[in-house]
């Protein structure tokens, strides 16, 4: 079958190759891919991948096989799946079902082949059904959702009398804003100019205000939207370096501070501003865990969230070169790719 492979650590070392169809072993099934969305790490690398190895983990599909051992799921599954392939089992994090800490970990698309592709095989826990009401291209963005929802749900554990900022109004900004609406918070979306059509999804999508922060002091509206003290939480959702500033500056005293978009680069700030004057907690957010997961197929089953919203469109895998390339140009929000 044909696969898109990173062949190297280089972003252009990606390439369609022919790879042998996986079999499901013990725990394991069998997806046929229906729909994969394209990731900012799938074009910039991820800092556990180890090339070479099939791209891809956000993604929906239909079960075709079962392994040895299979007893939740079922042949003709319509599904979804976390993106742990393999963990150690035994150590304090797998225990309290943090696996993206365990270091034994092997995730799809970084240590164990991914979704871009006609077929994967996954372990049986990791998969989830999805909704009837949520398409297959829709259900591709169950990934970057359960990221969102780790972020604002377990790692700041937002509240219906907070005022959030949410920097970065690209998928998983976007999906924090309705994360975080779902909560009751009232919710400011930040972007820069060439975010104009994204701050305006935001709009539609719930924030309650949308700033351009070249056009706009985004310091002053955090006081006149909370009588002086500023924003009770934000989160940095672009991972662009002067977005951390930007964020932490708006930030109340005993506020938090979540870092969800991955940076790739170092980062200067004053710790005597944040931890001696402000007293902020600073929280990181890694990608997602099973209890991320079960929250966000109880946010879809009650309809709280649009996942299509953020379909831009699909193409064939075999035309990858052009949805990375629109990727990268911000032309789409989340542009879904087709192995069939």
């Amino acid at each position: 079958m044909k696969a898109l492979v990173r062949t190297g650590l280089g972003e252009n070392d990606v390439e369609l190759q022919e790879i042998p169809e996986p079999t499901p072993g013990p725990g394991q099934v069998k997806i046929k891919i229906k729909a994969v969305g394209i990731c900012g790490t799938d074009i910039h690398g991820h800092p556990s991948l180890v090339p070479p190895i099939v791209l891809g983990h956000e993604l929906s599909g239909d079960i075709v096989e079962l392994g040895p051992g299979v007893s939740k799921r079922k042949i003709g599954d319509r599904v979804t799946s976390e993106t742990t392939y393999e963990i150690c089992n035994k150590c304090r994090f797998c225990k309290i079902e943090e696996y993206s800490l365990c270091i034994d970990r092997k995730g799809i698309s970084t240590k164990a082949p991914g979704a871009f592709a006609p077929y994967m095989v996954i372990r049986e826990e990791s998969t989830h059904v999805l909704p009837d009401h949520v398409s297959y291209e829709a259900g591709a963005l169950c990934e970057p959702l359960a990221c969102a929802v780790h972020a604002v749900i377990e790692q700041a554990k937002v509240t219906s009398d907070e005022v959030v900022l949410v920097i970065g109004p690209g998928p998983l900004g976007l999906f924090s804003v309705q994360v975080a609406k779902a909560c009751g918070a009232a919710v400011v979306v930040a972007g820069i100019s060439q975010d104009a059509s994204r701050l305006e999804l935001a709009k539609t999508l719930g924030a309650d205000r949308i700033v351009n922060v070249q056009e706009e002091d985004i310091v002053q509206i955090s006081k006149d939207m909370t009588d002086g003290y500023g924003f009770d939480t934000a989160f940095e959702c672009s991972g662009a370096v002067p977005a951390v500033q930007t964020a932490l500056s708006t930030v109340r005293k005993k506020g938090k501070y979540i870092q969800a978009g991955i940076l790739h680069k170092d980062v200067t700030v004053d710790f005597d501003d944040i931890f001696f004057v402000r007293e902020i907690t600073m929280l990181g957010s890694h990608t997602q865990k099973p209890s991320s997961w079960r929250k966000t197929l109880e946010l879809l089953d009650q309809k709280k969230v649009d996942l299509q919203a953020l379909v831009s469109g699909e193409l064939p895998l075999d035309k990858w070169q052009e949805g990375f390339e629109k990727f990268r140009k911000k032309e789409v929000i989340k542009l879904v790719l087709k192995p069939e």
